[in-house]
Order: C-alpha cells, then structure tokens, then sequence
C-alpha cells in the first residue's frame, strides 16, 4: 500500500486529492514523500513515521556531529547523495545505515554491494529526507576547510613576489612555510587523528593530487587537490619531519 493510500485509509486524503497526486507522481519523477510534503498535506515526522510502521523499519533522527569521519567514509559521497543513504554508526563488523527510501530496490543493491566490499553487514533505520539532507554536509566539513585554505593559497601565490638567490628556498619552499599550505596540511592531519587514520595517502595522478585516509586497514579516497601544490605539501611536511 502506498503512502497516499494509507493517507485516503486514515480518512486524511479524499480520493480526488488522491488521484491528483497519484498522476503527480507518476508524470513528475518525483517520489511520493517530497509530493506530499512540498503541498505540505501531513508533516514530516507523521509521513515517516506512517511509513516505517508500513515498512516494518525503525525511525531514528541522525545529527551531523554524531557520525565519525571514519564511518562516513565507508560510502563515498556520490553513492550517498544518489541513493539517498548514508552510515551513521558502526559497531564492530556491523555498519548502520540510514536510509530514505528503503524499498527502494536499486538503493538496496548498491547498499549490499558497498557493504560487501568493506567485509562488512549493515542495519538500515529509517531517516527523513530533511535529516538526509543535513547529513550530507559533513560530507562537506573536511572539503570546506581545505577549498577555503586553497583559495588563500591562491591569493597568495598571486600576490607573492620572491627573490630567488643562490642556495635560498625555491618559491614553494617559501609559501610551504607560510599559513595556507600550512593550514591544508594541518587540515589533512587534524582530519586524519580525528578519524583514527592509521595513515595519510597523498598521490599525485596526471592532473590531481589525490589523498587518501586508511581507517581500519582500507584505504578511503577523501579529497583532491591541485597537482601543482604538491612541491609545497612535500616541503611542508620536510619541515615538519625535522
């Protein structure tokens, strides 16, 4: 039974209303939750509530600061933003999943897929499509911090004028010194202890530097970052070795 059927059962929709959003549904592409809530007919704790009573799933809502960089990172953002679910927690080898559309089939599938891969079960929970979408901006927590340092390493590098002597640090020894280097790799440490990471990945490919984390002996793909800042992270963190 949909969730529009239930709502005309419970006496909340007439039948006409009904079939009106019923052909909303089906010639918009949009799911049945973000029709009844954008015409706001019920709220978002009943909707979600009727159906995990309908799905036989537990309801949970989910904040931001409660999920572990290392957790999040089991599935990668796209996968997240796609088929509407992101892990929220982990307790040994069992990972928990929250979980838009859990009837969703394809959805399912990709959760399986991800899950195996990692040698991992999953436990799904239900979570509303507003506390999905808060979610996701931890995603952006780790990827924020490093753009903002970035952008002023780009304004710096514009605006700095260095005179280069015989035997003296080469320009990007010099800015590797200097706050916004430093501060993206202070962000890529930070990041790292804050996520338990056993180790920082940082490989150059032909166009990009890609950094990865290992959590738990897997390594995670995070960011990615101009190749052509990659002489000043070496430096950067020589100094730090010393």
């Amino acid at each position: 039974m949909t969730l529009i059927q239930q709502l005309v059962k419970k006496g909340l929709l007439d039948k006409e209303k009904a079939s009106s959003l019923e052909y909303e549904v089906k010639n918009s592409g949009k799911k049945e939750e973000e029709v009844l809530l954008e015409q706001r007919l019920v709220s978002e704790d009943f909707l979600f509530g009727l159906k995990s009573e309908n799905l036989k799933v537990p309801m949970r809502r989910v904040y931001p600061e409660e999920i572990p960089l290392q957790v999040l990172e089991i599935i990668p953002e796209d996968s997240a933003r796609y088929y509407h679910f992101i892990p929220v927690a982990r307790k040994e080898n069992v990972l928990e999943v929250g979980m838009v559309y859990p009837e969703d089939i394809r959805a399912k599938e990709a959760l399986e897929f991800l899950a195996r891969r990692q040698h991992l079960s999953y436990k799904i929970i239900l979570i509303t499509l507003s506390d999905f979408k808060g979610l996701l901006k931890k995603y952006r927590s780790l990827r924020g911090e490093v753009t903002r340092a970035l952008e002023e390493l780009e304004t710096e590098l514009k605006e700095e004028k260095v005179e280069i002597q015989p035997m003296a640090m080469t320009e990007f020894e010099k800015v590797a010194e200097e706050a916004p280097i430093s501060k993206v790799v202070a962000v890529l440490l930070r990041h790292a202890v804050d996520g338990n990471a056993s180790d920082i990945h940082i490989e150059p490919t032909k166009e990009k530097i890609r950094v990865r984390f290992r959590l738990d002996g897997i390594l995670h793909a995070s960011i990615f970052l101009p190749l052509r800042i990659l002489p000043a992270i070496v430096s950067r963190i020589k100094i730090l070795s010393i």
